[in-house]
């Protein structure tokens, strides 16, 4: 056979055949083809991820929680609450230990006769360190009843810890939604290190758009997920929140991020202005005391571009300034202005400087440096000059009122300059500072018209700061919860080397309350320290000293603090229903029945407790427990036994034995007597280490 014959077979083909056959051929991909499959390739990855992105949403994951929540229909209307996962959400990279918001509650719509008022800022607004009783909302509250007596006030506080000035700007948008009267904002420590700080480790950029942008994205429910993935479910590391918001430390005293901290700030407090502005709400922004005089700036100054020998020098004058700042003030101003020759903008020579002018008499020099360390600290958790100018201005140009906080501060003060009276650490108030914020306050309210307009000679008459403390319920266990939490934060290491003296006041304070307590009492003190005992909110101490008491039957010293701490902690909560509880009870051990508006009060809660039940509270156990008890406070036994008897499913050990206590003398007093001595016999048989209490039980049922 031949070759040709043989390729035909075969079905190959010579060169000379695909020449004549060009059909056997692929035509060449025109050039709209060509596009088609080129925009195809590069809209595929695209396509796929939002699909992914789509799924996600679909399965709930992506998107922000809001920082305001209605919860369900209450008293015909629906109840809101300022909600503490819209709060945490702006924490990206420190999920496991976010900064929080309280939990204030409303209603919607606003109801007849409420005047709304909104704080709106950071950890200084919310309060910290003093207890939610106690914040300058609570004084506030206290304040604008006083004034307006014919209203119904309200203070919904959203300070969140360590946030920046952005987070406050998109949680207050979200409050304008809810028909607030008047907005006060107290907003700009935070922008360096708060969350979307520019020198945070969740820096999300320095400008706002770059904020705006990385916002956006924490949004996607890729990244969320991923977030998901992989951040740790609880943190270990012992660091206090802003401790570990810090990202870039040492910021210089000519870094660019300082004015973009100004920057950032000016832009987020002008766009609060002009969102309630466009929300027809009145806004007042207050500029930012902070603590001059009696804190040491914290950061670390960078002194290597100097010579060895002059950092030598310099460290040496610093040091013997330090020395003799009380003891020789002529000596520390001239060892401290050589320092500064050396080093124009360190910050501590500029404090220590500070506290020699001071000491010498010369009050207005003194300030002078004063100011200067806070604007130079490496370390700035206190707004600087250029913040708080940026805040004024923007305030002033959109023509909002300034509130002069700083101003009133600093005339409230000895020698005119901020110090320890008014300010428990760097930025955060003492008490007498929560209640002269929300005074300052009230009083530019005098300057206002219209519906927000408060009478001067009103304000004039108002009592004093102790008056409204005591009013409020301070007390001196609560004065130790503070100085306790202060000293903790002045024993982390960066601020005990700082701030020795700062420490150490507070400790010896801690010292000199506690010993003045019973053994017992202070045993109390230890258990409340134990942050097992807190979880997400910290209880007051008042409430675990009161318990004591009750156990005591020491029910006049009981009832003020477990009142004092009914306000401490959010109103539809465990805690608060617990604490309600205790006050009555104790009004009922004291005079042997409640009066019209202690049997009110009981109402009221035994309805906050079925809104609970019905929107999945926890503990519900617990507080079914407590609604049972309530109604027999009330001298309604029959209305107790079903809670109760559904209560005891939920409970355990001492819980369950105090609920079949309450259950057997219900049966008791509605003629049920087998089912109490049945109920008091099981427990006797089968409680274990409990069933001595149901054998005192049994001996106590009345026999037939």
């Amino acid at each position: 056979m031949s070759k040709r014959t043989n390729h035909r077979k075969t079905g190959e083909a010579t060169d000379g055949q695909k020449d004549r056959h060009p059909a056997n051929r692929h035509p060449p991909i025109s050039k709209r083809r060509r596009r088609v499959f080129i925009a195809i390739t590069i809209l595929l990855p695209f396509v796929l991820i939002a699909a992914a992105e789509g799924i996600l949403r679909l399965c709930g994951i992506g998107g922000h929680i809001s920082a305001i929540k209605v919860v369900g229909e209450f008293r015909g209307s629906e109840l809101a609450t300022t909600y503490v996962p819209g709060g945490a959400s702006y924490f990206d990279l420190t999920k496991s230990t976010p900064g929080s918001i309280g939990e204030y509650t409303f209603l919607v719509p606003k109801p007849a006769n409420t005047f709304r008022v909104v704080l709106s800022g950071a950890s200084a607004v919310k309060g910290y360190p003093q207890p939610m009783g106690l914040a300058n909302s609570a004084f506030l509250k206290e304040m604008l009843g006083d004034v307006w007596p014919d209203r119904s006030v309200e203070v919904i506080n959203l300070g969140t810890t360590a946030v920046a000035t952005f987070p406050v700007l998109d949680m207050l948008t979200q409050m304008l939604e809810y028909e607030p009267d008047l907005v006060i904002v107290y907003a700009g420590h935070n922008e360096f290190f708060g969350t979307y700080g520019v020198g945070s480790m969740q820096s999300a950029g320095d400008t706002p758009t770059a904020i705006r942008f990385f916002r956006w994205r924490s949004g996607l429910g890729l990244v969320n997920l991923f977030s998901r993935l992989t951040a740790p479910t609880k943190d270990s590391s012992g660091k206090a929140l802003m401790e570990k918001m810090v990202g870039q430390a040492n910021i210089a005293f000519d870094s660019p991020l300082r004015e973009s901290a100004a920057n950032n700030a000016g832009f987020h407090v002008g766009q609060m202005i002009d969102r309630c502005r466009t929300a027809n709400v009145p806004v007042m922004v207050c500029t930012l005391p902070s603590n001059e005089k009696d804190l040491s700036p914290v950061g670390t100054v960078d002194v290597s571009h100097l010579s060895d020998a002059d950092q030598s020098r310099l460290k040496k004058l610093i040091e013997s300034g330090a020395a003799n700042v009380v003891t020789d003030s002529a000596a520390a101003i001239a060892e401290l202005k050589d320092a500064l020759r050396i080093h124009p903008q360190h910050a501590r020579a500029h404090y220590l400087l500070g506290k020699a002018l001071l000491a010498s008499g010369d009050r207005v020099s003194a300030a002078t440096h004063f100011h200067k360390a806070i604007d130079c600290d490496p370390m700035p958790w206190r707004a600087t000059s250029a913040t708080i100018d940026a805040i004024v201005s923007a305030t002033i140009s959109r023509g909002a009122p300034v509130c002069e906080v700083r101003q009133a501060f600093r005339k409230a003060s000895a020698d005119g300059i901020i110090g320890a009276e008014l300010m428990d650490d760097h930025v955060h108030f003492s008490l007498r500072g929560q209640e002269l914020l929300a005074r300052t306050i009230v009083q530019a309210l005098t300057d206002f018209d219209g519906l927000c307009a408060v009478d001067a000679e009103v304000f004039d008459a108002l009592p004093d700061w102790k008056a409204y403390a005591n009013r409020l319920g301070a007390n001196e266990y609560e004065r130790y919860a503070v100085a306790h939490g202060l000293r903790s934060i002045f024993d982390v290491p960066f601020m005990r080397s700082s701030n020795p003296e700062t420490y150490e006041r507070w400790d010896h304070l801690c010292k000199r309350l506690i010993s003045k307590w019973p053994i017992a009492i202070q045993r109390v003190a230890q258990e409340w320290q134990d942050p097992k005992m807190h979880r997400t909110v910290r209880r007051p101490l008042s409430a675990f000293v009161a318990r004591a008491f009750i156990r005591e039957k020491k029910f006049a010293l009981a009832k003020p603090l477990m009142e004092f701490s009914s306000h401490c902690v959010p109103l539809f909560s465990t805690w608060n229903i617990e604490y309600v509880y205790s006050t009555l009870l104790c009004d009922e051990r004291l005079h042997g029945g409640l009066d019209e508006a202690g049997r009110t009060r009981a109402a009221d809660t035994i309805e906050r407790i079925q809104f609970m039940l019905k929107h999945g509270a926890g503990n519900a156990g617990l507080i079914q427990r407590f609604s049972g008890r309530l109604h027999q406070l009330r001298g309604e036994w029959a209305e107790s036994i079903p809670l109760l008897e559904q209560a005891r499913k939920h409970l355990w050990e001492i819980e369950k034995v105090a609920c079949d206590a309450a259950l057997i003398e219900a049966y008791v007093r509605t003629g049920d007597k087998p089912k109490a001595k049945a109920l008091a016999q099981e427990g006797a048989s089968n409680a274990g280490r409990f069933a001595k209490h149901y054998i005192k039980f049994q001996k106590a049922i009345p026999q037939d």
